[in-house]
C-alpha cells in the first residue's frame, strides 16, 4: 500500500469530534500507533520526568520508585486533547478523551508491588488523497482505529538505605484495523482493503534509584537509570478485499486474501530497546528540579503487513526538564501554601521519518496538585506543543491537553493497638 502524502487532505466527520480513541493523528498510521502513555499526570506535568518519586504518588515509568511508597495507593488518570492539524491545503480541528492509566500499589515490609493497565499506543485517523492525473479521477481514503494496551505487574525493593531497585513485567495486547478505500469518479462501486492485526507480547523494565544527602543534609541528590530491552509483538493478521456500492445499494463482493501464501499470516513487530538516565536535586517536601535523557534503538515498529513506502524508523531520543515547588507543605493556616506547583519541558525525536522528514515533537507543561483528606490528592496538568511538519506535503499538529489525576492513599495491614 502506498500513500501519496503530497495530496493528503484530512477529513474528520462530526462523529469523530469526540472519541474514546487516544489519537486522531495521521501519524498514528505508522507502526503500532501513537505512543499514548508517557507517565502519570504528576510526572507529565514535570515534562515527563522519570526520575522523581515520593511516598504518596505513583511513578509508573520507573519500577524502582514503587519502593518509596508508604501507603496503599490507588491512582487513575484521564486526558482531554485538542488537535489543530495543518497541511498545505487543510486546517482541521479534532478532540479526543481517554483514560490514561488505572493502577494499584501495595507497600510491604520488604518490598512494594503494584499492578494495573494503561494504553501503550493508539490508532485513530481518517485521511483522504485525490489523484487528478488519472482518468477517471481517483480518490483514496484511509481509516484506522484500535491500539495496544499494557497490563503490568511491578516490584520495587529497597536494597540499601540509598539504593532502590525495580522490575516490571508487561503483557501487551490489542487490535489494529487499517482500511484503504479507492473510489473512481462517476463509478458506483468502490474497492476496500481492510487489514486487521491482533497483537500480543511480553516485555520487561528494569530500573534503579539512588539518593544521597548533600550539603549538610539540606539537599538531596537523585539519580536514576531505566532499561527496557528489545522485545517483540506477535501479530496475527487478516486481510479482506471487497467491492462495495457507493450508495449502499445491493451489489459487490468480498474475498479473504491468502496471507499464508504471502507469508504474512503471522508476523513480528520489533519494539526498540530504551535507555533512560536522569539526575536531579531538591529539598524534600519543598522543591525539586531534574533532567532525563531517553534514547531508543532504531529499526523497530515496522508493520510488514502494510508494506509502507518512504518510511523509516531511526533512533529516537527525548530530553525532559522539570520540577515542582511547594510553598509550605504542612501549613495549617494557608491551603494555597500546601498546593504543589509543577512545570516542565520536553523535546522528542520520535525516530519516525516520513518522506525523508523527521517527525519531531515538543511540549510545555504546567501542573497543580491539590491535597485533601491527609495524603489524598487531585492533580491537574496542562500541556501545549507541536509535532510534525508541513514540508513534503505532511501535516503539522498543534495540540493542547488537559489532564486530571486522582490519587488515594490508605493504610493496610496495621494491627490494632486496642481491642
Amino acid at each position: 500500500m502506498k500513500i501519496y502524502f503530497n495530496t493528503i487532505v484530512l477529513i474528520f466527520s462530526t462523529s469523530l469530534l469526540f472519541s474514546q480513541s487516544g489519537s486522531l493523528s495521521p501519524y498514528s498510521f505508522f507502526g503500532v500507533g501513537d505512543n499514548t502513555f508517557k507517565g502519570t499526570i504528576e510526572n507529565r506535568s514535570m515534562g515527563g520526568l522519570n526520575i522523581y518519586s515520593d511516598s504518596v504518588h505513583l511513578n509508573l515509568t520507573n519500577p524502582a520508585a514503587f519502593s518509596e511508597l508508604k501507603y496503599v495507593n490507588y491512582s487513575v488518570g484521564v486526558d482531554y486533547n485538542n488537535f489543530n492539524l495543518i497541511s498545505d491545503n487543510s486546517n482541521e480541528k479534532a478532540t479526543t478523551a481517554n483514560m490514561n492509566y488505572l493502577a494499584v500499589a501495595i507497600p510491604t515490609k520488604k518490598l512494594a508491588f503494584g499492578f494495573g493497565i494503561m494504553p501503550k499506543s493508539s490508532v485513530g485517523y481518517l485521511l483522504q488523497s485525490t489523484d487528478n492525473s488519472t482518468n477517471p479521477k481517483q480518490v483514496n481514503r484511509y481509516e484506522g482505529n484500535g491500539g495496544v494496551n499494557t497490563a503490568f505487574l511491578t516490584f520495587g525493593f529497597k536494597i540499601f538505605k540509598k539504593l532502590r531497585l525495580g522490575f516490571s513485567a508487561n503483557y501487551e495486547f490489542g487490535n489494529l484495523e487499517h482500511s484503504n478505500s479507492r473510489y473512481l469518479d462517476e463509478i458506483n462501486l468502490y474497492t476496500k482493503l481492510v487489514s486487521n492485526s491482533s497483537l500480543s507480547g511480553i516485555n520487561y523494565n528494569y530500573s534503579f534509584l539512588f539518593r544521597e544527602k548533600i550539603f549538610s543534609d539540606d539537599l538531596t541528590l537523585h539519580a536514576s537509570y531505566i532499561f527496557k530491552p528489545k522485545s517483540e509483538l506477535s501479530s496475527k493478521n487478516t486481510q479482506v478485499l471487497s467491492t462495495n456500492s457507493v450508495n449502499n445499494s445491493l451489489g459487490g463482493d468480498s474475498q479473504d486474501i491468502d496471507l499464508v501464501a504471502l507469508n504474512l499470516e503471522e508476523t513480528i513487530i520489533n519494539l526498540p530497546s530504551i535507555n533512560t538516565i536522569g539526575f536531579g536535586i531538591g529539598k524534600d517536601t519543598k522543591w525539586f528540579v531534574g533532567i532525563d535523557y531517553t534514547r531508543s534503538s532504531a529499526g523497530a515498529y515496522e508493520n510488514k503487513l502494510l508494506n509502507l513506502q518512504n518510511v523509516e524508523y531511526q533512533e529516537g531520543s527525548k530530553l525532559s526538564f522539570g520540577g515542582f515547588y511547594i510553598p509550605d507543605y504542612d501549613s495549617f493556616t494557608s491551603y494555597l501554601s500546601r498546593i504543589v506547583y509543577r512545570f516542565g519541558l520536553r523535546f522528542e525525536k520520535t525516530g519516525l521519518i516520513v518522506q525523508n522528514q523527521p517527525i519531531d515533537e515538543y511540549g510545555i507543561n504546567l501542573g497543580i496538585g491539590f491535597p485533601f483528606l491527609g495524603f489524598q490528592n487531585v492533580n491537574i496538568g496542562y500541556e501545549f506543543g507541536s509535532r510534525g511538519t508541513k514540508n513534503a506535503g505532511l501535516v503539522k499538529e498543534n495540540f493542547s491537553s488537559f489532564r486530571l489525576g486522582l490519587t488515594l492513599n490508605d493504610k493496610w495491614f496495621v494491627k490494632n493497638k486496642y481491642n
